[in-house]
């Protein structure tokens, strides 16, 4: 914490706190005024897109990229079941903690931060019309590629699972990385 003492520097004069946050307030919605309107005319003159429809940066970042980056493939708008399968595989990050040994070996350290932009930059992304597929798949298209629900079995003796799960509790969903299927 910074503590400033003005003391000397506004000695015999008359401070007003709510002058100053009205100041302070109207100041700070004018340079954030002038950021969006440069921003905004930056990604105008860039991608030919208006700031003002995007309540998001997400959602301006999905349509520079359909715009500028993905004219030829449509990625749909999904709902219904095909939706509701897919959301369930969804399960956010995992993280682990390990007590290291002092065996006087090197130990390496992992921490993996912002993977979902590596990976939406270096691997495919299923576009298309998305379709609900029963059955083996692989029958039909030995390359195929999507989202599938998949029956896994994690060994039993395996010390730390990776593959994670919603399960219904009486608290609520709740992420688990089980063994067994």
């Amino acid at each position: 914490m910074i503590i400033i003492l003005y003391t000397n520097s506004f000695k015999g004069t008359h401070w007003n706190f709510k002058t100053e946050a009205i100041k302070y307030c109207e100041l700070d919605c004018i340079s954030l005024f002038q950021i969006l309107s440069k921003f905004n005319q930056l990604i105008f003159n860039q991608f030919n897109i208006n700031i003002g429809k995007y309540p998001t940066l997400p959602s301006l970042s999905f349509a520079i990229f359909r715009s500028k980056y993905n004219k030829k493939q449509l990625i749909h708008m999904i709902s219904g079941t095909i939706y509701n399968e897919i959301k369930k595989s969804y399960t956010g990050g995992a993280v682990d903690m390990y007590i290291p040994s002092n065996n006087n070996k090197t130990l390496y350290a992992y921490d993996v931060n912002s993977l979902y932009p590596y990976i939406m930059n270096n691997y495919k992304l299923p576009v298309g019309s998305p379709t609900y597929f029963e059955g083996d798949i692989l029958s039909l298209d030995k390359n195929a590629f999507g989202f599938f629900n998949c029956k896994i079995t994690a060994p039993i003796n395996l010390k730390h699972p990776i593959i994670q799960t919603r399960i219904k509790t009486s608290d609520g969903i709740r992420t688990i990385a089980g063994v067994g299927t």
